[in-house]
């Protein structure tokens, strides 16, 4: 008996997962609130692998040197309610440079993080796509292969897609008016077969 697998290895661990000797590298920037009892502002989680020496400019003048085994979190406050753009540059050995745009009211009420997991059909490569965020808002998200779908309700959402074939693919997410934000993540969709011995 055969049963297909997917596996869905983001660009945060994919250099980890397949390539033990490959150098630490930096890949992504996400953002959440910080919760208030903590002091507020915004989380910054700095993805990737390995540890790494690197300067995050926060985009509101502020720099900061850090040496962390990634995945690394920060909290940092803003002062304005606008958008910043966030770069985050190792040094080497390490290797990547990530760069992200905040937009504080997406934060109140918007989208600031998407994240996908294995779906659980076996015919073709199914995956599982949850849109962080707050606020009632509506959605457009973009699976990379042609097929769009409007997302409508309040926030965190979710929904399934299933792809025609392996391969990568660029996801965009994207909220309307009022609401504010956008996501970008790129996924590695592959199938593999596993033998399940029969009994």
């Amino acid at each position: 008996m055969r049963r297909i697998i997917c596996s869905f290895l983001l660009a945060a661990s994919a250099a980890a997962a397949l390539f033990a000797q490959s150098p630490p590298r930096i890949t992504r920037i996400e953002f959440s609130p910080a919760a208030e009892e903590d002091g507020g502002g915004i989380v910054i989680s700095l993805l990737g692998s390995g540890e790494c020496t690197y300067t995050i400019d926060f985009g509101d003048g502020k720099t900061e040197r850090r040496s962390a085994t990634l995945p690394d979190r920060m909290r940092h406050a803003y002062a304005a309610d606008r958008e910043y753009t966030v770069v985050a540059t190792p040094d080497a050995p390490c290797e990547g440079t990530a760069r992200a745009r905040l937009d504080i009211r997406a934060i109140t009420r918007g989208i600031w993080r998407m994240s996908v997991e294995p779906g659980p059909a076996a015919d073709l490569p199914e995956v599982i796509v949850t849109i962080e965020g707050r606020g009632s808002c509506v959605v457009i998200l973009d699976f990379g292969d042609g097929t769009r779908e409007k997302i409508e309700g309040t926030l965190p959402a979710k929904t399934s897609h299933k792809y025609a074939k392996a391969g990568a693919y660029d996801l965009h997410a994207a909220a309307q008016d009022p609401c504010r934000g956008e996501v970008f993540l790129n996924v590695d969709v592959r199938i593999q077969e596993s033998l399940i011995p029969n009994r």
